[in-house]
């Protein structure tokens, strides 16, 4: 019989993710720019620690993003479906369905990352920016939506949202890209 160990306060424990051959150094890139510490010691997964003030893994585990390569046979999929994204059949029904994501990502599949503090906040999307901009995560990574309460398309009075995109690392198909949402409590 296996003991329970009873964790609190109840927590997210992780997101698995999976990033393209060859590409680890930009997933973890990518989870810097978000704010997380990463952390890597070879193996299958790497990690980010989603409080950057916590250096190592917890007994708990919780609160982190693993990273790791597709496998060869999600691989083959991803290809295949990216051709048929730009190229085949799906460009149409892609090009509508990104279009409409890009004006409302609040409607996409994504998950929330909550900042201490506005500087917190404005360090993380500041971050965001220069990396879409220049270097090795230039147009893998954008802000595509900030929304503060009482802004249009916002839907929470208590939270600025601010909607990052990124084509590195996906909880699911890298071919659709992923979003990320920042965000700050307020008032």
């Amino acid at each position: 019989m296996v003991a329970e160990i009873a964790w609190a306060p109840p927590a997210l424990n992780h997101v698995e993710m999976v990033y393209r051959p060859g590409e680890r150094q930009l997933a973890l890139d990518v989870l810097g720019v978000l704010g997380c510490h990463t952390m890597d010691s070879g193996g299958i997964w790497a990690r980010g620690l989603v409080d950057a003030g916590r250096t190592e893994l917890a007994g708990d585990s919780n609160n982190v993003v693993y990273v790791s390569e597709v496998t060869p046979e999600q691989w083959a999929l991803e290809v295949t479906m990216s051709a048929a994204l730009h190229d085949g059949p799906l460009a149409g029904p892609w090009s509508a369905y990104a279009g409409r994501l890009r004006t409302e990502p609040q409607r996409s599949s994504h998950f929330g990352i909550r900042c201490p503090d506005r500087a917190a906040f404005d360090e993380r999307l500041d971050a965001v920016r220069a990396a879409g901009a220049d270097g090795p995560l230039a147009g893998r990574i954008e802000l595509v939506g900030l929304y503060f309460p009482g802004d249009p398309g916002a839907v929470s009075p208590r939270l600025a949202q601010a909607f990052v995109w990124t084509d590195v690392i996906a909880a699911g198909v890298i071919a659709l890209g992923q979003h990320i949402e920042v965000q700050l409590a307020v008032g």
